[in-house]
Formats: structure tokens, sequence, C-alpha cells
């Protein structure tokens, strides 16, 4: 890792915690503490287009001083960084025209106090003790208040370490014994977007994946570490919500964070240590596996039960089979929340921020092209691995069993994650084109594969084989039968496409890459 940068990793934990490092003699002997009480309001336009450009503007005072600060984040900044200018200002209203830099953009530059009103306060009660090591200074600063924005209000409980000087080695390694101290879990998310989470309306606890920001000046390495931190953000965005319950796309968010994780490792496999990547890998595949048991239950539900027993009016016969999948759904996610809760995932985390930082990850450069090339070179050739791939698999598709439909499938989605990382690096006619008929034949194949899944998941719970649910003896009998029923409606629907999905094959098969277009100087 490089001898120094300014970076703060920033743990969530509760006010329990905080106590117990307060009192603990670990904490005392770092030397006098600096504490203070600070209070934030945090301001943007109606319109909220500081949101919209990734800036936050707020003032804050510490009981004598007031000072001004703009923080910026882009899809360059990884979650533990992001450009700031900050001055002291008479009063707490910002003013945008003090700030005068080319690097924030035009329509920031334009605005005035005017402009402004204030969106959320945040209150907080800091401490700051100064931990020096054999080759690192860090300050360590236990952070206690809340996030108000008008009746509603988010604790915060943090415990913040910045890297002042030395080698970010000893800063995650003391992450790392904070975080096993007290429970503590590395996140991304800032105080401006837990404060614009609380005032919007209907306080959805999960996201997205923020869209990547890629350059033609980047290389194959400064691409992978933007991966892995926006993978990282992902994750830790919707962990708290599917280790609690509180929607089911927390689940499903975090485990498309670790498989667009697991296609990039695919991706740079050549070009990376094998060693230096490998417990990350495992840690990812593990909690992928438990991740994905929850998921397909509650695909099961909502995208194949829901339905059918909308249509077919079949909820009393079903309701045994309804309990039992409560049952199941119940246990797995009993097993997502330990496992969100587990030393394995605070590991996880922490190995897969400093992953993101490091630089020791390249294979030899005897080895062929390595991640110093040029980002164009290794998005050209992953695009164009991946497409043969997928061709490949659906060569002759009309005559593909689902298992070999499966496969495509897969093969396809590989694409699509490639494509979600490289595609903005090329801007070649044809590619609007190619992306909606690959994501047309991604919905096709998808929807097939949701019957296959329903067949597996009824079997288990129905508990008796495939094409033999309706001979079962009442009162299994019975269930049988009417998961047979629901089977039925799905594969009546999955013949309905049949035609559509051969047809969306071809029509994609003739879809010219367009990134192929673009490094062969086609316009």
């Amino acid at each position: 890792m490089s001898a120094y940068r300014e970076i703060e990793l920033k743990l969530r934990t509760d006010a329990d915690a905080l106590t117990k490092v307060r009192r603990s003699g670990w904490w005392r002997e770092l030397g006098p503490a600096q504490r203070q009480s600070l209070h934030s309001i945090y301001f943007d336009t109606g319109y909220r287009q500081l949101r919209d450009c990734n800036i936050s503007l707020h003032t804050h005072t510490n009981g004598r001083a007031i000072t001004q600060t703009v923080t910026m984040r882009n899809g360059h900044a990884d979650p533990a960084s992001g450009r700031e200018w900050e001055m002291l200002v008479p009063d707490p209203v910002p003013d945008p025209t003090l700030v005068i830099d080319p690097a924030l953009p035009r329509d920031f530059r334009k605005l005035t106090s005017v402009d402004l009103q204030p969106v959320f306060d945040v209150e907080v009660s800091r401490e700051t003790r100064h931990l020096t090591s054999d080759r690192a200074r860090i300050d360590v600063s236990l952070d206690d208040g809340a996030i108000v924005a008008g009746e509603e209000r988010e604790p915060i409980c943090e415990i913040e370490l910045e890297l002042v000087a030395g080698e970010l080695d000893d800063l995650f390694a003391e992450v790392q014994r904070i975080s096993d101290a007290v429970d503590g879990r590395l996140h991304a998310r800032t105080l401006t977007d837990l404060g614009y989470a609380l005032k919007t309306a209907d306080r959805k606890h999960w996201s997205r994946a923020a869209k990547l920001d890629f350059t033609p000046g980047m290389t194959a390495h400064d691409a992978f570490r933007l991966i892995v931190f926006n993978a990282f953000s992902h994750l830790t965005a919707n962990d708290d919500c599917a280790r609690f319950k509180r929607h089911i796309e927390g689940v499903h968010q975090c485990r498309v964070a670790l498989r667009r994780l697991q296609s990039a490792f695919k991706i740079y496999r050549p070009l990376l240590r094998r060693k230096r990547i490998e417990p990350v890998v495992e840690s990812v595949r593990w909690l992928g596996k438990i991740l994905g048991a929850a998921r397909d239950l509650d695909v099961l539900q909502v995208e194949l039960l829901d339905p059918a027993i909308e249509t077919l009016g079949e909820g009393e016969q079903l309701a045994p089979l309804l309990v039992n999948l409560s049952i199941r759904k119940s246990a797995a996610y009993e097993q997502v929340g330990e496992a969100l809760s587990s030393p394995r995932y605070r590991h996880l985390l922490i190995d897969l921020c400093a992953l993101g930082h490091a630089d020791d990850l390249g294979k030899p450069a005897e080895n062929g092209p390595g991640l110093d090339q040029p980002l164009a070179e290794l998005a050209s050739h992953a695009l164009s691995r991946a497409h043969r791939k997928l061709l490949k698999r659906g060569d002759g598709f009309e005559t593909l069993s689902k298992p070999e439909r499966h496969e495509v499938r897969i093969a396809l989605k590989r694409l699509r994650y490639a494509l979600d990382f490289f595609g903005g690096v090329f801007e070649s006619e044809g590619k609007k084109k190619f992306i909606k008929r690959l994501a047309r034949l991604q919905e096709d194949l998808g929807r097939m594969n949701d019957v296959a899944v329903a067949e597996t998941m009824l079997v288990r719970l129905v508990g008796v084989a495939g094409d033999g649910l309706a001979a079962a003896e009442p009162p299994q009998g019975q269930l049988a039968f009417a998961a047979g029923g629901i089977l039925g409606w799905h594969r009546r629907r999955a013949a309905e496409i049949d035609l559509q999905v051969v047809a969306d094959w071809n029509a994609f098969v003739s879809a010219e890459p367009f990134w192929a277009r673009e490094q062969n100087g086609a316009v």
C-alpha cells in the first residue's frame, strides 16, 4: 500500500459500545481528549440540485466559530474520501459564491445564498484522541448524536478513524481491532446520505448501486478500485435493511452487490494475485449462498405464488403451503441476520475496503498485460470474451433443453454485468440497440427461470416429486394438487413466451457488438 493517503473510515455501532470504549483503559491511555459539541445545518435548493450533483453544503458551529463546508463526491471517489472546501463564515447561512474552483460543477457556481434552504440538522458530541503506532498517526473520534429533519430523528453512533500520516495497513489493522472489540461494522453512508433518507417521505430503506463513472484515460486498476468501492457502498447501504427484514429488496440488493463483485473477480482473474484476493472471494461466496437461499423464497412468494393465487383464487387450498413457506422464510432470514452480524461479515467489509486501496494486487508484468493497461483494452477484451461465451452457450438455441437455456441465462447475466462495468467506456453507434435487445432477452429467460425455480421450491415445500405433485394422498395430496395448479399456470405462461424468447435470441445474435465497432475505428 502507498505510504500516505488522507482517508477516513467509519464504524457503525451503538451507544453501549461507545460507552464501553470511553471506559476502557486503552482509550484513556491515548492521551488527552478533545471534546466538541457540533451543530450542523445542511442546505440544498428546493429542487435538490446539490444532491443531484453529489455535493453537500453545510455550516457547523462548535459554539465559537462558524465554518462552511462544501464536499463533492463522484464516481471517481472511494467511499472514504472526497474533495472538500472549508472556510469561516459570519453566520449559519452559507454563501456558495465564496468557493471559487473550476472543479465544482457550473450549476453549483451559479448559486447564491437566496437559492438555498435548510434540509436537515446534525447534532453530535465528538470526543477525539490521537493514536500513534509504529508506522501511522491516526485520529480516533467517538460520535454520538442524531440527524434531525422536522419531526424525524435518526441516532448517530459511530467511531471514525482518520489517517493523519503513515501506512494504510496500520489504519486497517486498527479498524479491525476496534471492530472486533465493539462489534462495529464499516460502512460508507455519509451523514448527507442518512439525512436525505430521513427527509424522504417514503423513507426507503434500500437502494440500488450507483452508476459507475469511467473515463477513457483510466487504467484497468483505476476501474477495479471503483468497482470494489461501488460494491462496498451498495452492500453496506442495504445490509441493515436485510438484517432487520425491513424490505425484501434489502436481501436482493445485497445479493446483487456480491454478484457484481464475483463477476468483476472473474474478469480480473488473469491480472490479480490469487493469494491476495482469495480470502475476499471465499467470503463473498459464503455470504452470497446465504442471501441466495432467502432470495429464492422471496421470489417464490412474490413473483410466483402471489400472482398465481390472485388469478386462480386458490388461497384457501394453499394456506398450509403458505404457512410452510413462511416458516422456511423465517429460518432463512434468521441465517441472513446471523451472517450479517457475524465477525466474518465485519472482516469481509474491512478486507473489501482495503482491497480497493491496495497497490499490490497485480501479477508481475512479464505475465502479460497488467493492471496498468488502458481500461479500454481490458473492457474490449472482457466484453468480447463474455459475448463469445454467450453465443457458444446459445448455439442452436431453439433446440436447447431447460438446463442448457439456464446456462445461457447465466452467461447472459455475466455479459450484462460486464456491460454495467464497462459499457460507458464506449459510445459507438448501435450501443442502445444492443443493450435493449440484451435486456429483452434477459427478461424472457428470467421469466422462464422463475418457473424452474418454482418447480424446485414447491417440491421442497410440498415434499413430493416433480410431475407427481397431483398424485399424493390427502391431505398432502390436496396441497400437492393446489401446488400443481400453480405450476401449471406458470408453465402455460412459459409456453406462451417460448416463441418470443427464440425470436428475441435471434434478434440479439444479429446485433453487432458496439465495442468492436469502436475498437475497429467504425463510426
